[in-house]
């Protein structure tokens, strides 16, 4: 299989309501996840939660962003 050929096959899934999916599935992470680690007082799964939280948002942000202005 050529490079060529592979590119669109990974770029296939971005599309707008995955970039939602994703952004929405960053939220449920700040919201609950965060606050089940808070709970168990679990500091470093606290901190690793809010990271993994912030970078879903950022992507699924992204996703969104760049389906808008590619058209």
């Amino acid at each position: 299989m050529d490079s060529a050929q592979l590119v669109p096959i990974l770029l296939a899934p971005i599309s707008f309501g995955f970039g939602a999916m994703i952004l929405l599935l960053g939220l449920y992470s700040l919201k609950f996840n965060v606050a089940d680690a808070q709970y168990k007082n679990h500091p470093r799964a606290e901190k690793t939660a809010r990271m993994g939280g912030w970078l879903y948002i950022i992507g699924g942000a992204a996703m969104m962003i760049q389906q808008m202005l590619s058209g």
